[in-house]
């Protein structure tokens, strides 16, 4: 059964070579490659031909009616592009088929008796560097794209960066002169008033968790983070987290339950990185929790599992790949009135994570509320070592 079919454009202006080559490539079609044989007169005709673009490849004779040697072959090439070329040289001129494999050409054949296997050999040979040929110009250009994404992300985190840098001066003043005029320093405020300089307050703090999470994802993500591993304790590092949940969740009756699930080892990890990634996770379940906040750990093999659920709207299956990218938000409800995160505080913790040695991932349907598991190596696993982490990009 017949495979693939390739159509090749044969230059030659001698009438018998043309016949014979006919002949040859009956006798040297298989099983598995076929080949559909035009030819031309000349080299004009056969750019013409070569300008239509239908040949998969081309046997060029040197010597023709308007067009010699080498310039035969460089004016083909040059009409050609990738199409691959196969020059045909009488006997005694085989220095000239090496100059010509030099300028271009794929392979030669040299006229008369040529065999069918040989054909069959050569032609196939061409065809198949002209498509490693074309894969790797892919390949290339691929990675030259690569190289210039990563130039452009290299370029969003240094501006990132430095604006939040930026902004943090600024912003410093204007919290300062929010907190005089709320307390009074510039005279008593009018109920009007005050609830402008509330308002003032509330944005100025949201523009604050914004700067200080762009501030810390780009610290993260750029492989200049110290990890400084210590052995923490489990069950106080969940007791201080749900202390600080509680503290959070304002006046929202919301529950917040801490369950060790039995005896849990010690695990090595950068406390202050830990302590974040918990508490990123529980202060996004209580901004869609309905009712319950729990929070709870398991031993697997050399690793502890934590775990954070809430009894909200669930996430749909779907978008939950996207949750840990930079600026996702997703529109389920928020239980939190008014609330407005930023999108940075699942890729942070995806960040932390990685830099812990360890795995973050969510599990939910839409309706059936949300579950945030992340993994710290046990003390008894090989121990993360002190230093800079490795850029994350490299």
């Amino acid at each position: 059964m017949i495979q693939q079919r390739a159509k090749v454009l044969l230059i030659e202006d001698d009438p018998d070579s043309v016949y014979l080559m006919s002949l040859r490539f009956n006798e040297a079609c298989g099983e598995t490659l076929a080949f559909m044989m035009e030819s031309a007169e000349s080299l004009a005709r056969g750019l013409e031909l070569i300008a239509k673009a239908e040949h998969d490849l081309i046997l060029l004779d040197l010597m023709l009616p308007d067009s010699e040697g080498l310039d035969t072959l460089k004016r083909a090439r040059a009409a050609a592009g990738d199409t691959p070329i196969v020059v045909l040289t009488n006997l005694d001129d085989e220095r000239l088929a090496l100059e010509a494999l030099a300028h271009g050409a794929q392979d030669f054949l040299t006229k008369g008796p040529i065999k069918p296997q040989e054909l069959r050999r050569a032609l196939g040979y061409a065809l198949e560097r002209s498509r490693l040929l074309a894969r790797l110009r892919k390949l290339e250009r691929l990675k030259a794209e690569i190289r210039e994404r990563r130039k452009v992300e290299r370029f969003k985190d240094q501006l990132l960066s430095t604006v939040s840098h930026e902004l943090r001066s600024p912003l410093t003043v204007i919290k300062a002169a929010v907190a005089n005029l709320w307390d009074g320093l510039a005279g008593p405020l009018t109920e009007q008033q005050s609830q402008l300089v509330s308002v003032a307050h509330r944005n100025a703090e949201r523009l604050a968790r914004m700067i200080n999470n762009l501030l810390d994802l780009s610290r993260l993500e750029s492989g200049q983070v110290e990890v400084k591993p210590a052995e923490l304790d489990c069950e106080a590092l969940m007791r201080e987290a749900g202390d600080a949940a509680r503290l959070s969740r304002g006046e929202r009756k919301i529950e917040v339950a801490v369950v060790p699930g039995g005896p849990l080892p010690a695990v090595w990890s950068d406390a202050d990185m830990a302590a974040q990634l918990l508490g990123n996770l529980l202060d996004n379940a209580l901004r869609y929790a309905r009712a319950r906040v729990e929070l709870s750990a398991r031993v697997e093999e050399e690793e502890v599992v934590f775990t954070v659920s809430d009894d909200g709207p669930g996430i749909p299956r779907e978008r939950l790949p996207e949750l840990f990218n930079r600026f996702v938000q997703l529109d389920r409800p928020k239980g939190g009135a008014g609330y407005k995160g930023t999108g940075l505080g699942l890729a942070i913790c995806h960040e932390i994570a990685r830099l812990c040695r360890g795995r973050v991932w969510a599990e939910s349907e839409a309706g059936a509320g949300a579950r945030f598991s992340f993994t710290l190596p046990r003390r008894a696993a090989a121990p993360l070592s002190h230093g800079t982490s490795p850029n994350p990009r490299g």
